[in-house]
């Protein structure tokens, strides 16, 4: 078929943004690009110093330019990225795989001409970026999750010193983070080396006895082994130090933000999570932030609510449905198709927001709720790991739906009601049960 006999024949692309630059950002110096009817040089050279990102917002302000598209390249971005915002241009953050294989030679010029090049025509997406607050948030938070992990491995060496001594310390109580292996430890540091002493420093709530961890605390005690030891609990003490500082922190910041729901509002007791938790009532701030309590959610608790909250923000308009925050955050079927043919999926690149729903989901595994039912359901059929998946993803849309309603988590709606062939199959299914084990199904007839 001839390109005439097209009843509409095709147009090519039209730009759309005349005023618009592009700029690939690197470490120690960035590459700009603009319209070429806009100046005889539209490809510049900048430095990453202070000054250097001044004149480089003052040459586009100079140009005209209205919006400029950048690479998510590292932490390189984020000050250009502020002051372009501030001088009242748009500024869009692109995914840095939507911006390879430009045509030639592959160079920082070609990248930024490239870049320009899209942006120009509409063929870029500008990534999510939150506000001032909420980025504020999201430092604090990130910082504590990495004392936590770091924590954490201070337990485990602390842990693996302990064994090369063949005290077995770790193994009669629960946690050697907790206040009975704490105080064991530090007095071991201290000099003591009594296994009867060191067993009277037992917590009153500790389930072993005093002459099980007395036993357990009968070993060698060799130098280097002690150094380790000594380096693990400087290590833990300093992280559980910085972890205290950063909730002070966190806690000032979200009585500075306005709150967006009431504190006199009474809410539902806080479930225990572990002694990682927020110094402060990790609930109540969220709600504060909000108007919405996620922590009432089936298997969000309240430090999983205030970290998902530093990852989207305090309100969800940034997506106009569930779907749209569905698929950014990567929980949604990826589809490949050509030929007319499926060829399976491609990969989704799940974000940290993605990853405390994963969690979040995993930890619904063997508990009594309709979404503990759900991922039962769904693990059966397709395994662990594409259950984990289906209920993340019915967690975002639960959590949407909490957002764009302002109204309360209300777990009986997630239970269909019972059709009358459901319910036969059901009676018929505990009937065959009963009798299996020596019973017999009576109907009782309800007033």
């Amino acid at each position: 078929m001839s390109e005439a006999s097209f009843p509409h024949p095709p147009t090519t692309i039209r730009k759309l943004h005349d005023h618009a630059a592009g700029i690939d950002i690197g470490a120690a110096e960035h590459w700009v690009c603009v319209d070429p009817a806009l100046t005889p040089e539209p490809i510049r050279r900048f430095g990453a110093f202070t000054e250097d990102l001044i004149a480089l917002v003052a040459w586009l302000r100079s140009l005209g330019v209205r919006t400029v598209a950048m690479e998510a390249t590292g932490v390189y971005w984020r000050e250009l990225y502020t002051r372009i915002e501030e001088a009242g241009m748009e500024a869009r953050l692109v995914d840095p795989r939507k911006t390879r294989n430009p045509s030639g030679r592959k160079t920082d010029m070609q990248d930024c001409r490239w870049i320009w090049e899209l942006h120009a025509h509409g063929l870029l997406d500008g990534a999510f970026v939150p506000g001032p607050e909420v980025q504020q948030l999201r430092t604090y938070l990130r910082f504590r999750q990495s004392r936590v992990e770091l924590a954490g491995v201070a337990l485990q060496e602390m842990q693996r010193a302990l064994s090369l001594m063949n005290l077995k310390l770790q193994h009669v109580i629960a946690d050697i983070g907790g206040t009975t292996g704490q105080r064991i430890i530090t007095a071991i540091l201290g000099g003591e080396r009594r296994a009867v002493e060191l067993a009277k420093l037992r917590d009153y709530r500790c389930k072993a006895d005093e002459a099980t961890i007395a036993k357990a605390l009968t070993g060698t005690w060799r130098s280097e082994h002690i150094f380790l030891l000594r380096q693990a609990h400087t290590d833990y003490v300093h992280h559980s130090a910085a972890m205290a500082v950063c909730d002070q922190h966190i806690d000032a910041l979200i009585q500075a933000l306005p709150a967006r729901g009431s504190d006199d509002q009474e809410l539902p007791p806080k479930r225990p999570s572990g002694k990682n938790d927020f110094s402060f009532d990790a609930q109540r701030a969220a709600h504060r932030l909000t108007g919405v309590d996620l922590a009432a959610v089936d298997g969000i608790g309240p430090n999983t609510a205030l970290s998902f909250l530093g990852e989207v923000g305090f309100d969800l308009t940034a997506w106009p449905n569930s779907k749209a925050f569905c698929a950014w955050l990567g929980l949604c079927p990826n589809p490949k198709r050509s030929g007319g043919k499926h060829l399976g999926s491609l990969p989704t690149s799940a974000n940290r927001a993605a990853r405390i729903l994963r969690n979040a989901a995993m930890g619904l595994h063997g508990k009594l709720s309709p979404l503990a039912t759900f991922f039962a359901k769904i693990a059966s059929r397709r395994g662990r790991a594409e259950a984990i998946k289906a209920v993340a993803h019915k967690l975002a849309r639960i959590i949407y739906a909490l957002f764009r309603d302002r109204s309360a988590y209300d777990r009986t709606k997630l239970t269909p009601p019972l059709t009358e062939r459901a319910k036969t199959r059901l009676t018929a299914r505990i009937a065959r049960q009963a009798h299996n084990l020596g019973f017999q199904l009576v109907p009782v007839v309800l007033a």
